[in-house]
């Protein structure tokens, strides 16, 4: 079975049983009960036997009740709600002024203590009256089906709503867990060499690429972080970077300008832009020169790469904007490009919310 006929059966499904799901069987109950009391109870002056009762109330009422229940588990579903208006309403149609009539036919034939059933009518009278009773219950049948679709719209945005946010809570969880294996690799083998030629700096790279991903693990679940925590993280991967500078050939300039004290900011949004400069080692010395401005709702940071940006540079700029585009909307600006002089523009704007502390 393709997953195209899987979904719409799934859909079918739904559209089908919505009328008896989340308990809104209980209404057809009481909608029966009503019409038992109000068309059986209340008319009949003798004791309510169990003769009475399957002629009077369940035989007297098994085709109108055909009649619902096929407008509302086959009509609507495959008709109404496909589109298919026309064929609906023609069906609805026929069947209304038809069923009428088998109503007539089965009530002479096979109802016999039914008090409902006048013996000298003819067959128009019948019929006309059997229209009315349609008529009358069909409404009131429709009214209930229709509060049954205003609940199931409330249930289904609730649950839109809660898939979104889940949604959007997976897709953060991918960003911040989202570091690269080759850069993780790439700075553990330089880390393992280190140690080996016995490197002074070695034990304070080792502390300071432990702060780094301890930061991504304990920043998994937040929506937020504080500003100040995200630049002290990204110091200590800047850090990192100039501890092993002879391996990368990569110098990174980073200065601020504003204040981050009572700010926050998607968590890693700074620590993920760093990454793929990491990944694009360079044969020559190169500079990233990177510039924080801070404002109330908005931070920029302004990153100028000295060398042109190779192909795997830009598709991991592109991927990270696309991401962060997709996780944030129009709240994000990341452009990059380029330039004529053989360097790499990178502008990125953020919102600032107030700090969030979460609690883990």
């Amino acid at each position: 079975m393709s997953n195209i006929n899987i979904v719409e059966l799934e859909i079918n499904n739904k559209n089908r049983w919505v009328y008896f799901s989340k308990n809104r069987w209980m209404a057809h109950v009481a909608y029966w009960i009503w019409v038992m009391i109000v068309g059986t109870i209340l008319v009949v002056d003798v004791p309510l036997t169990p003769s009475i009762f399957i002629n009077h109330f369940i035989l007297d009422n098994l085709v109108i009740a055909s009649f619902f229940y096929l407008y509302c588990l086959y009509l609507i579903p495959y008709y109404f709600k496909r589109g298919k208006h026309l064929q609906f309403w023609l069906l609805v149609a026929v069947l209304f002024f038809s069923m009428p009539a088998v109503d007539v036919f089965f009530n002479k034939t096979f109802v016999t203590l039914s008090y409902h059933q006048r013996p000298n009518t003819g067959f128009l009278d019948s019929y006309f009256g059997s229209i009315g009773g349609f008529l009358l219950n069909f409404l009131l049948f429709s009214m209930m089906l229709f509060f049954m679709e205003k609940n199931e719209e409330g249930h289904t945005l609730i649950e839109l709503e809660k898939e979104k946010q889940e949604i959007e809570q997976v897709k953060l969880d991918m960003l911040k867990t989202n570091i690269s294996p080759d850069f993780l690799m790439r700075s553990l083998s330089q880390l393992k060499q280190a140690a080996i030629a016995q490197d002074d700096g070695t034990p304070e790279s080792i502390l300071t690429f432990s702060d780094l991903l301890r930061y991504r693990l304990y920043t998994n679940r937040r929506q937020h972080t504080t500003l100040q925590e995200e630049v002290d993280a990204l110091g200590s991967f800047i850090h990192f970077i100039e501890l092993n500078h002879h391996r990368n050939n990569l110098k990174i300039n980073f200065q601020i300008q504003g204040t981050t004290e009572g700010k926050g900011i998607a968590p890693l949004a700074l620590i993920n832009i760093l990454e793929p400069f990491c990944k694009a080692i360079s044969n020559q010395p190169v500079t990233l020169a990177m510039i924080l401005l801070i404002d109330d709702d908005n931070l920029v940071l302004e990153m100028d790469y000295s060398l042109r940006a190779g192909e795997t540079l830009l598709a991991d700029l592109q991927q990270y904007g696309d991401n962060y585009h997709q996780l944030y909307g129009n709240c994000v600006k990341f452009t990059f490009e380029n330039c004529e002089d053989n360097r790499c523009l990178i502008s990125l704007t953020l919102p600032v919310t107030p700090a969030q502390h979460d609690h883990l």
